[in-house]
């Protein structure tokens, strides 16, 4: 737990400006501390959206802009020319003072295609030209012969790329791409994995990359988590079902997980739309997101055992439903912290106030978080729509995504 100041799950006045830092963009969409040694370490970096482009963003640890990133704090870049949009997504820190944004460009008009895309930086706050082609690399490879009709629906889905490097070499760089109802990659679960230098790594499935999809049905891959052998898994959707996914390291399915290498999740009373998998140390999967029951949306949290089975040490098995009264709640992203608690992030989308929330490694709302496991929304400084999480190392819950109209970040006791 936290070393500042508590009460728990209270917004961290001393953090920027009364808890809050704004930043020139329009929303943050995702946030990570960085871990390595060195003068940085423990410093925010993020990315932001910010019209066809992104930025990237360092903040110092208490949350203040960090000018000697970049130009004034910042680095405007994007995965293709003018007029392609660029969105991230994710952003992640490698080993030799590289960063690594993920996300997707969309071509085209009126039928627009979405296509994966990452790029790396140099720690300082440029790009890193020996990486991909002048620093980017984006996937236009075919699609599989036989496709299914789309039936999964875009409360299904969440947006976006996710990342895992795979070793502290950054031997390969691996990641699930979400196409949910995107073209030209709709209904297809796919992963893709890059050699350092950001080409297709041969290695992985002989060709850089695996599309999949779960019973034959429309498949939506949300993220993926490598595991301590080597294996990794994969969360994603179907209709009407989440499930978990277990590869091994080139790509094939592991049959060992679950049933034929696939894991049906924890089913809730509604569809579930999933945002976030995590990997305990002991191997345990959790999945974050939420479903919807009579359009009313509430938190959904569940876990496994390492081989996809139930976990009956975590509620009983059953998913952890995170609810306030009479309001439309959903989670849009999550972490452990140092005791493997599950800290989370959403927001009451019907009164647009962002929010976090706590659940014990039993599976049980944290009472001594915020409000009965959930902070306070009723005060002034959060934000409205959040995107990113990440904690830092005296437990400082820090935030991202907008406090209207403009991107922001700010920080709850932990």
């Amino acid at each position: 737990m936290s070393t500042l100041t508590s009460p728990a799950g209270h917004l961290d006045r001393s953090f920027g400006t009364d808890g809050t830092t704004i930043l020139e963009g329009s929303d943050v969409k995702a946030i990570a501390v960085l871990k390595a040694p060195g003068p940085h370490q423990g410093k925010i970096i993020g990315v932001l959206a910010d019209g066809n482009d992104f930025k990237l963003f360092r903040l110092e640890k208490n949350g203040l802009l960090d000018t000697s990133f970049g130009t004034g704090g910042y680095l405007r870049w994007g995965f293709a020319g003018s007029p392609v949009r660029s969105t991230p997504t994710g952003i992640t820190e490698l080993s030799g003072d590289k960063l690594l944004v993920t996300g997707y460009v969309q071509e085209g008009s009126p039928a627009t295609l979405y296509y994966p895309a990452v790029a790396r930086f140099n720690a300082g706050g440029s790009i890193d030209l020996l990486f991909g082609n002048d620093g980017v690399y984006v996937f236009k490879e075919p699609l599989p012969t036989a496709q299914p009709s789309s039936d999964i629906t875009p409360q299904q889905t969440s947006d976006g790329a996710s990342v895992y490097v795979v070793d502290a070499n950054d031997d390969r760089i691996l990641f699930a791409f979400n196409s949910g109802t995107f073209r030209p990659y709709a209904n297809q679960g796919l992963l893709i994995q890059l050699t350092p230098a950001g080409q297709l790594d041969t290695r992985f499935n002989e060709q850089g990359y695996v599309f999949f999809q779960f019973d034959a049905q429309n498949t939506a891959s949300i993220g993926l988590a490598v595991r301590q052998n080597g294996n990794f898994i994969v969360v994603g959707t179907a209709p009407n079902r989440a499930f978990l996914a277990a590869f091994t390291p080139t790509g094939q399915i592991d049959s060992s997980f679950g049933t034929d290498g696939f894991a049906v999740l924890a089913q809730a009373a509604g569809p579930v739309t999933l945002t976030q998998l995590l990997l305990q140390p002991d191997d345990k999967p959790v999945a974050v997101g939420w479903f919807s029951v009579a359009s009313t949306r509430k938190g959904y949290v569940t876990r496994t055992l390492a081989d996809g089975k139930p976990d009956n040490t975590f509620n009983n098995a059953l998913p952890v439903t995170i609810e306030r009264p009479f309001q439309s709640l959903h989670l849009k992203s999550a972490r452990l912290d140092a005791e493997q608690a599950i800290v989370v992030a959403g927001e009451l989308n019907t009164r647009a106030l962002g929010l976090v929330g706590r659940v014990t490694p039993q599976g049980l709302m944290d009472r001594t978080f915020g409000i009965d496991g959930l902070s306070d929304t009723g005060i002034d400084g959060i934000l409205n729509y959040t995107n990113s999480m990440a904690i830092q190392e005296a437990g400082g819950i820090v935030v991202a995504g907008s406090k209207n109209p403009m991107a922001a970040v700010c920080r709850y006791h932990g």
